[in-house]
């Protein structure tokens, strides 16, 4: 069938809009997450992380930094697990801080990544003791730091080396000045176990560890005292 001019022009501007249409819808649902694959620390105001974040710094608004990019984190980390040493933790990453100041004070939470030797997590000797899924966390008796221990299964040539080792998360508190008043509660641990878990979450997503540790939400159990 013949098409007269005018009438194949507006067929080929339908087909023009509807083609922008379809990349600016790709674009808007895949924008979220092609954000948090650039940068480790990228939290949306709507998020978990967030709303963590700003109960755990006590404040409204903060300030982020990410010391690397995902990629660059992951090379990293990838990096990493081939240079330990027998019985020795890897060199740990810094990936991102969280942080607050004014004239008063100034708090901040920053996490780093890296792995650790393969043995049984014993009782913590200052701390409070936690099972995550699975994974095995602690948290300071004074709530400034937090370590998650996982088990990563690597693809690829380093996955056996992976699998005698657990990919480590470790995320530190910081307030200043420090005071008595400064005291952190068992829900305040919780919190900070539960940051730590999402902010590894990421991590391990990106490494594409094959077991898919941290798939599941956070349920922050403290293990009772010895």
């Amino acid at each position: 069938m013949h098409t007269s001019g005018p009438d194949m022009l507006k067929i080929l501007g339908r087909s023009t809009a509807a083609l922008v249409c379809a990349v600016m819808l790709a674009s808007c649902t895949s924008g979220g997450s092609e954000a948090k694959a650039v940068n480790p620390c990228g939290i949306s105001a709507s998020s978990e992380e967030d709303a963590l974040i700003r109960e755990i710094l006590a404040t409204e608004d903060f300030e982020t930094r990410a010391f690397k990019s995902t990629s660059e984190l992951v090379d990293k980390v990838k990096r990493a697990l081939p240079g330990m040493r027998p019985g020795k933790n890897s060199y740990f990453n810094a990936a991102c801080r969280y942080r607050v100041e004014d004239e008063h004070r100034a708090v901040s939470a920053a996490f780093s990544f890296g792995w650790s030797p393969r043995v049984p997590p014993g009782p913590p000797s200052n701390g409070v003791s936690y099972e995550l899924n699975g994974a095995s966390g602690v948290t300071s008796t004074s709530g400034s730091s937090s370590t998650l221990l996982v088990q990563c299964d690597l693809p690829g040539e380093l996955g056996a080396q992976s699998r005698n080792v657990w990919f480590s998360a470790d995320a530190y508190f910081s307030v200043m000045p420090a005071t008595g008043a400064d005291v952190v509660d068992q829900a305040g641990k919780d919190r900070r176990m539960t940051l730590t878990y999402l902010m590894a979450r990421r991590v391990t997503d990106a490494l594409g560890c094959e077991n898919k540790p941290l798939a599941k939400p956070p349920v922050v159990k403290p293990l009772p005292a010895p």
